[in-house]
């Protein structure tokens, strides 16, 4: 398999079920969902199998159907719309090769049409794509502006503990509060966003980088690394030999198309490359420049808030004081007063925080409760709503009406 599995916890991972026609394409999807979705219903059938199946069971996130033995493909799904609920995404199949036939089924609302026979790894991409991306319902146009808000963690210093704020807020916003989260490391060679979550990078965040011209949803699946339903990883660790010659839009576009797929997209951005990215600073709804109580901390606070400033950026920026306890340095009065910005959270020492990069898991899982969590917890809660509206999926248009 080419992407690591699902986190899938019973009751709030994602569910497949699929009715295939055909012997060798069974065989892939019980390989790819013993993967990626233990307990998935794979069985021999077909698009009128699929419909007694939901007469008589609830409604999977994913749902496959084959068309093969069709003679009007399109017209044999439309009942599915009756029995599926709104947020399940459908991928149809068949042996028809036809563009006006794709175009019909993306324009209705489903999430992808395949034509067989199919590689196990093209299933697996339009599958992992379904997952976070929102099926078009006919309503929205390739040309309507992204949805999604963009968050960008920024250390003032090395060492600062930026990516253990970036990695446990975009956790909380997922796993806690419902939204569909992208995280995205920009820390191309040493980044420890895949590490500290026990995911694989690939090469597609890089080539999706070098190549902004080809992007889009499907081919950002090659990039994406799906940790659970909510929380996607985009990170890297580039070859240092290799020389970083990414196209000079390549951030921007992805930025772009991700906050058309997802509800948050969360950028955990090095210091260093703040003057590479200006827009994706200057777009962003909130800003954080995580930072200890140091001087020299202060000094490049004050810099990183004058250039957010001199960009013209909209959104909120604040200051998130980390390592309280463990820094004897300035008082924290005297430092809010030096960076002219409001500290929206002071984040004490996390003892367990090494543990939990250790196994692969954030400290918002491992230590909820905790000191460092309950104050980071604020911070989400501060930026987001708690509630999140479903997703929309096949024929959701029709049914709206």
């Amino acid at each position: 398999m080419s992407a690591p599995a699902l986190d899938i916890r019973p009751g709030s991972g994602v569910s497949l079920a699929a009715f295939v026609g055909d012997d060798d394409t069974a065989a892939k999807l019980k390989n790819i969902a013993n993967f990626h979705w233990p307990g998935a219903v794979i069985d021999r059938g077909s698009c009128h199998d699929a419909g007694s199946y939901l007469k008589s069971s609830p409604s999977p996130d994913l749902l496959v159907v084959d068309l093969d033995q069709s003679e009007n493909p399109f017209e044999d799904l439309q009942p599915l719309a009756e029995l599926c609920d709104p947020s399940t995404q459908v991928i149809a199949m068949g042996v028809v090769n036809d563009l006006a036939l794709y175009k019909q089924f993306i324009n209705a609302g489903v999430a992808d049409y395949l034509v067989k026979p199919l590689s196990e790894e093209d299933l697996e991409t339009a599958l992992l794509a379904a997952t976070f991306s929102d099926s078009s319902s006919g309503e929205q146009s390739g040309n309507a502006e992204p949805t999604g808000k963009l968050v960008v963690t920024v250390g003032s210093r090395g060492g600062v503990g930026a990516s253990t704020v970036a990695l446990n807020g975009a956790w909380l916003l997922a796993e806690e509060m419902g939204h569909r989260v992208a995280l995205v490391d920009l820390d191309l060679q040493f980044g420890t966003a895949a590490l500290s979550l026990d995911l694989v990078p690939s090469s597609g965040m890089i080539e999706t980088l070098r190549q902004p011209d080809r992007m889009d949803s499907l081919f950002m699946s090659s990039a994406v690394l799906p940790k659970t339903e909510h929380l996607s990883v985009l990170a890297a660790e580039e070859d240092l030999a290799r020389q970083l010659d990414l196209h000079g839009d390549g951030v921007g576009r992805l930025v772009e198309e991700l906050r058309g797929s997802f509800d948050w997209v969360w950028i955990d951005l090095p210091r260093s490359l703040c003057h590479l990215h200006t827009s994706v600073l200057r777009d962003a709804t909130n800003v954080h420049v995580v930072s200890d109580l140091t001087l020299a901390g202060m000094r490049d606070t004050m810099r990183i808030v004058n250039l957010f400033s001199n960009i013209g950026g909209d959104g909120e920026i604040g200051v998130i004081i980390n390592h309280a306890r463990r820094n004897k340095g300035m008082p924290r009065g005297e430092f809010t007063r030096g960076v002219g910005c409001k500290v929206l959270a002071t984040l004490p020492d996390e003892p367990k925080a090494l543990q939990a990069a250790t196994v692969g898991k954030p400290l918002a899982q491992t230590s909820a409760r905790g000191k460092f969590v309950t104050e980071l917890r604020k911070v989400a809660i501060d930026i987001a709503p708690t509630v999140k509206e479903p997703r929309r999926g096949l024929f959701s248009s029709r049914k709206a009406k």
